[in-house]
């Protein structure tokens, strides 16, 4: 059954003044992130829900569109962002948008329904291609109110990476989604390195961000890791990585953002995904 991880919403948000509002989702494999932020930038709602069990991810987000108001309510603005883990990065010299699932022929099984999407990444001077099942993307074509943006996860991520960065030598950003990660490496602003890793332990996780250090020749003494999304210190993948890296440091949010008191229970970093959408 799927889970609620997390839910706060703000009394004065309903379904009228959500027509006043903004709401920001990443949706996918894994699980759902929602924000609500008030026309004056208020965090009105944050809710975070985990997919468990088999199933397309189609059949999950009924479920829990089903339950929650927040997610049935009409808003001034939303903003989509697939989290499915088919993503892939293709310079733009290589780019064909008439041949997307040429570009997945080794990752995805033939015959499998999948849509296929991409956006151009011009601050990396690439395309990032995509696919999503096909009943997903069916249901939000159904569902998504005329002129609501989406997008892929990968994309916001990476952008805001970049932001972050610095012009030293290296940067190294890990970013968990429930049972995934996704990780780039960066040299003065520069994307090196990018992928996600879906996990099932502690020692997986820890191995697929060593191996980046690997192939790079970076010394996870002298290299701090960047770490943002569904990661709490009480965890065994944080006890693992303070083991293995002597400075860990959580990616900031924006600096407009300020959570509400209530929702302080989990770590700031947790909803890095949810506003990257900014």
């Amino acid at each position: 059954m799927d889970k609620s991880v997390f839910s706060f919403v703000d009394k004065r948000l309903n379904a009228d003044t959500a027509a006043t509002a903004r709401r920001l989702l990443t949706v996918g494999a894994g699980g759902l992130h929602l924000a609500v932020l008030s026309e004056t930038g208020e965090v009105w709602a944050l809710q975070a829900w985990h997919f468990q069990g088999p199933g397309p991810t189609e059949q999950h987000i009924r479920m829990v569109m089903g339950q929650e108001p927040v997610l049935q309510w009409s808003f001034r603005q939303t903003t989509w962002a697939w989290a499915e883990p088919q993503a892939t990065l293709v310079p733009r010299r290589l780019f064909h948008p008439d041949h997307l699932n040429d570009y997945f022929q080794i990752l995805l099984p033939a015959g499998g329904q999948n849509h296929y999407g991409y956006e151009s990444l011009s601050v990396f001077d690439c395309f990032l291609v995509y696919a999503i099942e096909a009943s997903l993307h069916t249901w939000s074509e159904q569902h998504r109110p005329e002129g609501d943006s989406s997008q892929h996860l990968a994309g916001a991520l990476l952008q805001n990476f970049h932001h972050l960065a610095d012009f030293s030598d290296h940067q190294v950003f890990v970013h968990f989604r429930f049972q995934s990660l996704q990780i780039a490496v960066f040299e003065r602003r520069n994307l090196l390195f990018f992928n996600s890793f879906e996990y099932q332990h502690a020692n997986d996780a820890l191995y697929y961000i060593l191996l980046a250090y690997d192939q790079f020749k970076l010394n996870p003494q002298e290299l701090p890791l960047m770490l943002s999304g569904s990661l709490v210190e009480d965890s065994e993948i944080f006890r693992q990585l303070k083991r293995y890296f002597r400075t860990l440091r959580f990616s900031p949010l924006p600096s407009s953002i300020q959570l509400p008191q209530s929702a302080v229970e989990l770590p700031a970093h947790y909803w890095f995904e949810v506003f990257s959408l900014l």
